[in-house]
């Protein structure tokens, strides 16, 4: 794949190796588009990637220190799954990568997964990466295993606890609440407070295309990473209006020269906190992060300018890694985006 934008192809996987899954920190388990699932050789949950939570639609802090096979997912306390892992933990080091296909029973569905299960390096970590293939409707009669637990057999006091209609727990947040954040930021620390939002962004938008991932799979059987990208533009437009950042609208007149013009109409942060400047860092890292995942590669999403008179709004600038400092570099000046567009394009010339 290409800096060309409109000709980006969604792979299935990222390139990562198996084996070197438990070199990774949290943080990288958590940009991997696939669900993670690392359990100790009494299969004790020890780490548990946002893909694997929003995909099985159970809250990590759940899960973590309970046991797989018997407590979290007992539909595979089967000689076929826990069977096969528990002769990987039984084995000494160095077997590989062992791989099965499965069907994962939840009371809201099914879904078809292939399994690789890997070893880390001292035997002590034992890592299911989990990929979802189909997803189906619940299934019934002999063949059905025993469903997942309901989530609240897992969590002990849901007293004041809110959910949506997926079950994942929200929180009803007035505009105020992110006036009052960015204003406490900028007061606090006001020159960290980008790296802040943005970083706070960047785990939203992981949790938000993973969903939508899901979402997708459910409704047409199809891989949302495999679609085109006026497609997914489609959808992202959707789900960002709907979670009420505002109207997003995406410009591919420089797809061509590897880059992708976004404008978000009604932005909620370009009206809050800061009198002047760029404020919707979190939405760079959001989108950053939505579009990393989705890519397969790391990709940048820079805000460069933003207005809170009028018609509030804010318009980003999405790049692949090798343009990303050159990008930061033009929208740190305060030029206008038509400028940044045309300085990148210079940049490229020979």
């Amino acid at each position: 794949m290409n800096d060309d934008l409109m000709s980006m192809e969604f792979s299935a996987q990222r390139g990562t190796d198996p084996l070197a899954i438990d070199a990774l920190d949290d943080g990288a388990l958590d940009e991997l588009p696939y669900g993670v699932i690392c359990i100790d050789a009494h299969g004790i949950i020890l780490r548990y990637n946002i893909a694997e939570a929003r995909f099985a639609r159970l809250d990590r802090t759940a899960v973590i220190g309970r046991d797989f096979f018997t407590e979290v997912a007992p539909c595979t306390a089967t000689p076929e799954f826990e069977g096969r892992v528990r002769e990987v933990i039984s084995q000494p080091p160095g077997r590989g990568v062992v791989a099965f296909n499965y069907v994962f029973d939840f009371k809201f569905g099914a879904q078809e997964v292939t399994i690789d299960v890997v070893a880390s390096r001292d035997h002590q970590r034992f890592y299911l990466l989990v990929n979802r293939r189909t997803f189906l409707p619940m299934r019934s009669g002999p063949d059905a295993r025993a469903h997942a637990p309901r989530l609240e057999e897992l969590v002990s006091d849901e007293a004041g606890v809110l959910r949506d209609a997926r079950e994942q727990r929200v929180v009803h947040a007035q505009q105020v609440l992110f006036d009052a954040l960015l204003r406490t930021c900028d007061r606090v620390a006001p020159s960290t407070w980008e790296i802040f939002c943005r970083e706070w962004g960047v785990m939203w938008g992981r949790r938000t295309v993973v969903d939508l991932e899901t979402e997708w799979l459910e409704r047409t059987g199809q891989s949302f990473r495999d679609q085109p990208m006026t497609v997914v533009a489609e959808e992202m437009v959707r789900v960002i209006q709907g979670q009420g950042w505002g109207a997003p609208t995406f410009d591919f007149t420089r797809a061509t020269h590897g880059a992708l013009r976004i404008r978000l109409d009604n932005s909620i942060l370009a009206a809050a906190g800061r009198g002047t400047g760029r404020r919707c860092a979190l939405l760079s890292g959001m989108l950053s992060a939505m579009f990393t995942h989705l890519a397969s590669r790391r990709l940048v999403v820079e805000e460069t300018h933003c207005t809170r008179e009028g018609h509030p709004h804010c318009q980003f600038v999405v790049v692949g890694e090798s343009r990303a400092d050159r990008l930061r570099k033009l929208a740190a000046t305060g030029a206008d985006i038509d400028t940044v567009l045309r300085d990148l394009d210079v940049e490229e010339t020979p």
